[in-house]
């Protein structure tokens, strides 16, 4: 009885180091996975600041270029925009289309065809490209005063060339001169520079009749000869050049061009009225 008491006892003694390891295997793993848990959510906290401070970060970006304190800017209209730019570049805008806030206009001028880029809102041309050229502009070239003077007496042929200038009106070169006929009648004729046309004539009146029933004696003047006589005569030379002006002013006079054998040149006035020598101008060295 002893003896079997004996065993019994021996064998719980060999069981209970096996029973311990057991537990404490239990409770090592027990412990793992509580340590896992704690990385895990220290993981989930990491990422979770992570993905709120990039949020932010968008946000802010997006207020930032969205600007919504700025007032909304006003897309211009298509005809405040073309007026706009018809005031820096004069002709006529033929096609307009809106893209993307800009306008895309096509202009034509006397010059040619242009593509030009314009803001909507601002109306600031943004560029602008010639497609094609006009060649009538390319053609145009000013006449200088021997050609027109030349083409003007083929075209009135058998009449005096009294004058002939070349000058401004309404922005634009024009050459003017003024004939006189055979029965002294005179006219006043307006030429284009460009190719010698007459655009226009007006006679020039008499001067009415005096009181004693006569008329008034009209001022003869010089002829261009004579205006070149009276120039070499005070610069010995070779005339290049005469011209007869302000006629229009009352007060007319021949301006003489004469080369110098020295190689001066020198421009006479002359009074076309009475032949009196005005000035000597001189382009080379002062005489």
């Amino acid at each position: 009885m002893e003896e079997c008491e004996e065993e019994v006892r021996m064998a719980e003694q060999e069981q209970q180091p096996e029973m311990t390891r057991s537990d404490n295997e239990h409770e090592h793993r027990r412990g793992d996975k509580n340590l896992n848990r704690s990385h895990t959510g220290k993981g989930s906290r990491r990422l979770l600041w992570l993905g709120t401070g990039t949020l932010a970060i968008v946000l802010l970006v997006a207020v930032i270029w969205w600007k919504p304190w700025e007032p909304a800017r006003e897309q211009l209209s298509a005809d405040t925009v073309a007026q706009s730019v018809l005031n820096q570049y004069p002709g006529e805008i033929i096609h307009s289309t809106l893209k993307d806030g800009t306008y895309l206009m096509q202009l034509r001028s006397e010059t040619g065809l242009y593509d030009v880029q314009v803001d909507a809102f601002t109306a600031a041309v943004q560029s602008i490209k010639r497609l094609e050229s006009s060649p009538q502009a390319e053609e145009k070239t000013l006449w200088s005063r021997e050609q027109m003077k030349s083409e003007l007496l083929k075209q009135r042929a058998g009449e005096q060339l009294v004058s002939l200038e070349l000058v401004e009106r309404q922005g634009s070169p024009v050459f003017t001169a003024v004939v006189k006929a055979k029965d002294n009648s005179r006219q006043e004729l307006t030429l284009d520079p460009y190719t010698g046309e007459i655009v226009s004539s007006k006679a020039i009146k008499s001067p009415p009749p005096s009181a004693t029933g006569g008329t008034d004696k009209e001022p003869q003047f010089l002829s261009e000869k004579q205006a070149e006589r009276k120039a070499l005569a005070r610069v010995p030379g070779e005339v290049d050049d005469v011209e007869l002006r302000g006629t229009n002013s009352g007060n007319p006079y021949y301006l003489v061009e004469i080369d110098l054998e020295d190689g001066r040149e020198a421009t006479v006035q002359v009074n076309a009225i009475s032949g009196a020598i005005r000035s000597v101008t001189w382009d080379k060295d002062d005489d």
